[in-house]
């Protein structure tokens, strides 16, 4: 199978895809959406974004392909089943889940505001329950399926700041194990990947500070941010028929940050 028709026939829905503009900086959904679409494939971007997301959708059909745009909230279950009956309505099917939408904390555990909290863990727990519950039906009708769900390396540990973020992104590992077991049996595959420091919209915010931005980057065994589009090749691999055998896994990308102590990081003598 070559990487141009990986996706033909296939449909996917990615949430929190929005920022999906060629010219602009791209969102991990933004880059996986385009090369899905590539590669043969039909999408559904959602988001709450909803004027980028209809401007991203619209330049995509400009340039042919098969893509349109819904506004999802993810913690609102009539939402689901509404885009995805709106996405099967419109593409006959459903093969594909990309569990983007997100949401950070500032501060410590002990200054976070508690509502931010909730809102935080509910966007990246609450939201991906509901995501997969709303997809099985028509996948299973499909003859399965694959959902990735975008964690962190932030859920492999524990750090000064963001504490309801690194929770509910260890919390996406656990439930991406769990339903991999619960949905095999459907044939639908589950799998998340673990982005580390990339420039996205999304850390638009800390790698504009210089200090925050090199301090990073010296922990990075590899020296360098990632890019969205590392990040979009990892979603559409785990995504496609590629990795047919492959469920319950966890795809880190993150330079090599988590494999261990890079640089002075570690006292002298120690």
């Amino acid at each position: 199978m070559s990487a141009r028709n990986r996706f033909e026939g296939k449909v996917a829905l990615l949430t929190g895809s929005a920022s999906a503009l060629k010219g602009e900086r791209m969102g991990f959904g933004g880059c996986a959406a385009w090369k899905m679409l590539e590669e043969g494939a039909k999408v559904m971007i959602t988001d709450i974004q909803d004027e980028v997301g209809k401007a991203s959708a619209e330049q995509m059909r400009g340039e042919g392909y098969d893509a349109m745009y819904a506004h999802l909230d993810v913690v609102d279950e009539a939402n689901w089943g509404e885009v995805v009956d709106r996405t099967v309505k419109e593409f006959d099917r459903l093969d594909i889940l990309v569990n983007l939408a997100g949401m950070q904390d500032g501060g410590t555990l002990y200054e976070v505001d508690v509502e931010r909290w909730k809102r935080v863990m509910d966007i990246s727990t609450t939201g991906i329950l509901l995501g997969t519950r709303a997809v099985i039906p028509p996948m299973r009708e499909a003859g399965g399926g694959a959902i990735v769900n975008m964690s962190s390396m932030a859920g492999k540990f524990a750090g000064e700041y963001g504490s309801a973020y690194a929770m509910s992104r260890a919390g996406m590992l656990h439930f991406t194990r769990a339903s991999a077991i619960q949905l095999a049996k459907f044939g639908i595959r589950t799998n998340s990947v673990l982005p580390g420091w990339v420039h996205t919209p999304f850390t638009r915010h800390i790698y504009a500070e210089e200090s925050d931005r090199e301090w990073r980057s010296e922990r990075v065994p590899l020296g360098r941010w990632g890019e969205p589009e590392e990040i979009a090749n990892g979603i559409c691999f785990l995504a496609s028929d590629e990795a047919s055998y492959v469920t319950g896994a966890e795809l880190l990308m993150d330079g090599g940050v988590t494999a261990g102590f890079v640089g002075n990081t570690i006292p002298e003598g120690e």
